[in-house]
């Protein structure tokens, strides 16, 4: 069979390697130079950057994607690392000497002592949350079934709880409820429409501390969190080099301007310059809204796949600043990546963005240092490092291209704090705002990270109502998160068919 790919960013490799592999012809269509959508280096001045801190879990090979990726021979070394989080009153930091799993909660206990018995049962909820990952993932006997039943029974109670009416209820203190709420903001979701029970994925306590084991009874039982050594963009690479070893074609500076479709079925593409290409099956990736609308057409949609594309939420944007510096931050900073959260207020901050207005970073922003596991990013002497913060896709006033430069500093001001000198050392400069994303994602609407992981909302499925026709990537049924679309295109091929 012929499968035509429209986008090649990961959600598309990854059918497409799926595909490759069974023996099918796949041609890969994208309007950018080189393969891997937001996976793709920004380059200045001798530099490298990552669009930002891609820390990842499943990259092991006993893990699923670490496995897959090794079934299509494509090797990497990562590197385990950690993450901080610091707010305008406290930083939660790895100690510099290790004191065992359990030190955050020991600390937070010490800050907020008259919490101590809701930080017991969180650590309860996420214990239990843990072992149910784990024996979900094992040989589904009776004895795994009874165990994963028991499990559950101890945190039913919270089920149809929200973060926010959970943490409310274990914890008193606003600036409690924000160590754990807060990385929601990365998702630009409010605390009031995620289900609680996504709290201890985003807030595994392995990526706290690199050295926390990730093994139990010599079984691997948590996650751990990796980078890449040289730049996640090797596993766009890798991908697409699988398929164009086993046949398949990819066509760089291309834009698909029409899916073909004759008696309800996907027969084709036709390109911007006319050429028209004929598939057996057509995979389509990016803005769901703009693929189905523009694409596609949404008279050759039932009435159920588009009002799921009318209600979904897709995220909204990032501004991202990478600097190149002649001097090394890391003493500064221990960690490659730190939050700094400025504003405890997560429903207001989110519903200010969602309105147009950008924080300028004074609700919070990150600092994260690439070259840690890619040191040839930076020339010799020099290191890399990126500050960004999530951000309307449009401004309510003014436009990106007006305030970028203005915002930059801003940014750089900020992280002066925290590592001092910074001004100084500056060496390049790159700007990426929410235009910049929208042209290389090919998308009218910016939306770093896919869609926003609100509870019980239904994102584009995989099958569509057009026969051969399929969807992938971050604004798939799947949502965000490099493990996750990979995950999710496995399984889109999976159920396609093909």
């Amino acid at each position: 069979m012929k499968v035509v790919i429209i986008g090649a960013g990961l959600g598309g490799l990854s059918f497409g390697a799926c595909a490759a592999r069974d023996g099918h012809e796949v041609v890969l269509i994208d309007k950018n130079k080189e393969p891997g959508g937001v996976l793709t280096l920004a380059r200045q001045d001798g530099f490298f950057f990552e669009q930002g801190p891609l820390e990842l879990t499943d990259l092991k090979p006993e893990e699923s994607v670490g496995g897959f990726l090794e079934s299509l021979g494509i090797r990497l070394k990562t590197v385990r690392d950690d993450r901080g989080l610091a707010t305008p009153d406290f930083a939660l930091l790895p100690p510099a000497e290790y004191e065992g799993p359990d030190w955050r909660k020991k600390r937070l206990k010490e800050l907020f002592p008259q919490d101590a018995a809701g930080i017991d049962e969180y650590y309860r909820f996420y214990d239990a949350l843990m072992r149910l990952r784990f024996l979900g993932g094992q040989k589904q006997t009776l004895l795994t079934k009874l165990q994963m039943l028991l499990t559950f029974h101890k945190i039913k109670k919270y089920e149809n709880m929200t973060c926010r009416e959970f943490t409310e209820r274990l914890f008193s203190d606003e600036k409690l409820r924000l160590v754990f709420n807060g990385i929601l903001a990365d998702f630009c979701a409010d605390p009031e429409e995620v289900q609680c029970f996504t709290l201890p994925f985003v807030n595994t306590e392995t990526a706290f501390d690199k050295r926390i084991p990730v093994e139990k009874n010599g079984k691997l039982y948590y996650p751990s969190f990796r980078y890449v050594a040289g730049g996640v963009q090797k596993i766009a690479e890798g991908l697409c080099e699988y398929i164009l070893s086993h046949g398949g074609t990819f066509l760089p500076e291309t834009v698909a301007e029409k899916v073909l479709i004759e008696e309800g079925k996907a027969v084709g593409v036709r390109l911007s310059d006319g050429r028209e290409i004929a598939a057996d099956a057509v995979v389509g990736c990016g803005s769901a809204r703009d693929f189905f609308t523009e694409t596609v057409g949404l008279e050759h949609l039932d009435d159920r796949y588009r009002k799921i594309l009318q209600d979904f939420r897709p995220m909204e944007a990032v501004f991202m600043l990478h600097l190149g510096v002649d001097y090394d931050p890391s003493p500064y900073q221990k960690q490659s990546l730190c939050y700094y959260y400025g504003s405890y207020d997560l429903h207001a901050a989110v519903e200010r963005l969602r309105s147009g207005e950008y924080h300028e970073g004074k609700d919070g922003y990150l600092i994260y240092f690439p070259d840690r596991h890619a040191p040839d990013f930076a020339p010799e002497g020099c290191h890399c490092v990126t500050i960004y913060t999530v951000c309307p896709d449009r401004l309510k006033q003014g436009s990106w291209a007006e305030k970028k430069e203005a915002y930059a500093d801003q940014l750089i001001r900020l992280a002066e704090e925290h590592l001092p000198g910074l001004s100084q050392h500056i060496v390049t400069k790159k700007i990426v705002t929410a235009e910049d994303y929208r042209v290389l994602t090919h998308m009218k609407k910016s939306s770093f990270g896919g869609v926003v992981p609100v509870w019980k909302q239904l994102n584009p499925p995989h099958i569509t109502p057009v026969k051969n026709l399929f969807f992938v990537g971050q604004q798939s049924e799947n949502g965000g998160g490099v493990p996750i679309v990979i995950g999710g295109a496995r399984e889109a091929y999976r159920k396609a068919g093909l």
